[in-house]
């Protein structure tokens, strides 16, 4: 083999001259610790039903199994971004449909700078692929330099992630490889996690293809159309890429017309009424066409007939909502008749529990799973939450021999929880299942299930966890609130895990924390009018204490001013003790703040002297510095 190498430089030029946004070469070699990390994402089974991704894994990171004596893998990326849009705001699709398919548009760039490679390294032996082989197009990319992974699973550089990738396998070395050290820069920003209207983000860096808009709209083969309906993506999705900060300064990509394509001007009536000949013109360009028209034809109906079903008036709406909450009630209520010796178990066991509560499940239920962790926590139980699927990846160092676990599920069958099943068995943790079929393997190997069965879901079509969610939800306070009573939990035990919460300063805060933020108003009993009205305004608080040898003996408002000169003509020759209220109110500086509170309102009056266990006049608090704390 000629052993001469390829100027990157030039290969980089050449890739910007024919269009390509970004160009990056990596030394070939087995990408070892990506094939590692796709097969956990195969184990998991978020590739839904995509099952060629299942074959010659070791395959697809090594290029030598597309190019035998693989040198050099040159990663390249179109910005697929055009400076025109959809004319249809109904049917959306994803932003790379709105080019020439991409497969061919890419592909065609690929040869060129393979030809261009060719007339200078004549006996250069290459290939290139267009996301149709088996090679991870995004690992070899982050090889490259040419970007990052992100959250949403997809390319982030400095150009956005609107862009798609093109691969050149050449078996011959460049002079220069790229840095291949850049990580993802996602940091604790979470918008496209919170915005997919799916949760196919749950784990960050990992697109659940179960859940996910655009394998249902495009790869499934037999998609849900009702449920796809629902989403306003006709084909693909963009959500996730939109609202990332990364794509917020979209560079569009000047294309010459022959390169957009044709349905662009198409609008909502246009795209509603195409016969499959007007498909195949308008959509001959694009990766749409590949779908089919009677797939693009049912999804059309589906999204007209959701638009006229969601056509309600607003007391249809009220109406409905009224149902869903109905439903819900009704489904919670029908859960006092499964309470039974399995609830009284399980209650028992946690109350003898010598560790912790480990509380687990997945999907919705885990999310249901965190709230009741929460909940024992802040009530005297224990408790952590496992995810089941970080569970069987790692986690379960988290469980040890005394905990108990409890397990939530609907269905009482998914893989994490019957891989979790036998560990648990074997460390000889007592299981608690939360399961809403009681026929399920989960149920069946717990050692006591409580029943959630809901007949069916609030939502519409019996889909979204609600109901089931909101059963699963009820059994964990009955649990929580029967633990609190058995264990005798006060609410002084209460406000000790709640510091921060008003409980806890209600039970915590007490006067002597107060006062002591004010400065002490004091006049002796002979003071004058001048020294009382100055004492007053000066400290701010509308009062001044009157002292003598024996300490507090008065005190005087500014309320108290203000009668003395309507009663007296000559007020400023008046003593403090001419004016002052005798005995006033005291409270002891260990009193509770909410207490001090109380005696005030129940006074009706704003401020009360501080005094210690002699008696001793410490200082004043005003209503002001309680309500301030938030205890009112």
């Amino acid at each position: 083999m000629n052993s001469e190498t390829l100027s990157s430089q030039r290969i980089k030029s050449w890739a910007s001259e024919i269009g390509f946004q970004d160009c990056g070469i990596a030394r070939a070699r087995v990408l070892t610790e990506a094939e590692e990390e796709f097969r956990h994402s195969i184990e998991n089974a978020y590739h839904a039903d995509m099952h060629y991704l299942e074959r010659n894994i070791d395959n697809r990171f090594n290029p030598e199994s597309l190019l035998p004596d693989c040198k050099s893998v040159i990663v390249l990326t179109y910005n697929y971004l055009t400076d025109s849009d959809p004319k249809s705001d109904k049917y959306l699709t994803a932003r790379y449909t709105w080019i020439q398919d991409y497969h061919i548009l890419v592909k065609n760039l690929l040869e060129q700078l393979a030809e261009k490679i060719i007339n200078i390294y004549p006996s250069i032996r290459y290939r290139s692929t267009v996301d149709s082989s088996a090679i991870s197009e995004k690992r070899w990319a982050m090889e490259a330099g040419v970007g990052r992974m992100g959250k949403n699973g997809l390319i982030h550089n400095k150009n956005g992630s609107f862009f798609v990738i093109g691969i050149l396998l050449v078996d011959r070395f460049c002079d220069i490889y790229d840095d291949s050290s850049l990580k993802s820069d996602c940091g604790s920003c979470d918008l496209c996690v919170r915005n997919c209207p799916v949760n196919a983000l749950e784990t960050p860096y990992q697109v659940d293809a179960r859940r996910c808009v655009s394998y249902h709209n495009t790869e499934d083969k037999f998609p849900n159309y009702s449920e796809l309906s629902l989403n306003k993506y006709l084909f693909g999705c963009d959500i996730c890429q939109e609202v990332c900060p990364h794509n917020k300064k979209k560079n569009a990509n000047p294309l010459n017309i022959s390169k957009k394509s044709l349905f662009l001007p198409l609008e909502n009536k246009d795209l509603e009424t195409l016969t499959e000949a007007d498909f195949k013109h308008y959509f001959s360009d694009t990766s749409i066409l590949r779908r089919k028209y009677a797939r693009f034809r049912s999804l059309i109906e589906a999204k007209r007939q959701q638009e006229h079903l969601c056509r309600m008036e607003p007391q249809e709406i009220i109406q409905y909502a009224a149902k869903v909450l109905s439903e819900e009630a009704e489904a919670v209520s029908k859960l006092t008749g499964y309470l039974d010796d399995n609830f009284v178990k399980a209650v028992q066991e946690i109350v003898r529990c010598k560790g912790r509560v480990i509380v687990t499940g997945i999907g919705k239920s885990a999310i249901i799973g965190q709230k009741i962790v929460g909940t024992f926590n802040s009530t005297g139980t224990p408790a952590v939450f496992m995810h089941a699927a970080d569970a069987v990846h790692g986690d379960l160092g988290i469980i040890q021999k005394d905990d108990v676990v409890v397990c939530l599920s609907k269905s009482g069958n998914t893989p994490e929880i019957a891989l979790l099943i036998p560990f648990l068995k074997a460390n000889g943790n007592y299981l608690i299942a939360i399961v809403g079929t009681m026929d399920s393997l989960l149920a069946k190997e717990a050692h006591c299930a409580l029943n959630c069965t809901v007949s069916r879901e609030a939502s519409p079509n019996n889909l979204a966890p609600t109901s089931s969610a909101m059963a699963q939800l009820a059994i964990g306070d009955a649990l929580a609130s029967t633990l609190i009573k058995m264990r005798g939990f006060t609410t002084e035990d209460f406000a000790k895990v709640h510091p921060g919460g008003i409980l806890g300063r209600r039970t915590r805060l007490k006067v002597k924390d107060l006062y002591g933020l004010n400065e002490i108003p004091s006049v002796s009993v002979d003071a004058s009018m001048q020294e009382t009205i100055l004492e007053i305004s000066g400290k701010c608080l509308g009062v001044t204490a009157v002292v003598n040898q024996d300490g507090l003996v008065g005190a005087i408002t500014d309320g108290d001013l203000r009668r003395a000169i309507q009663k007296h003509a000559d007020v400023m020759s008046l003593k403090a003790q001419d004016i002052m209220t005798r005995n006033p109110k005291t409270i002891h500086e260990n009193t509770l703040a909410v207490d001090a509170l109380e005696m005030m309102k129940h006074h009706h009056i704003t401020n009360i002297f501080v005094v210690d266990d002699n008696g001793t006049y410490k200082g004043v608090i005003h209503i002001h510095d309680i309500i301030k704390e938030g205890i009112f």
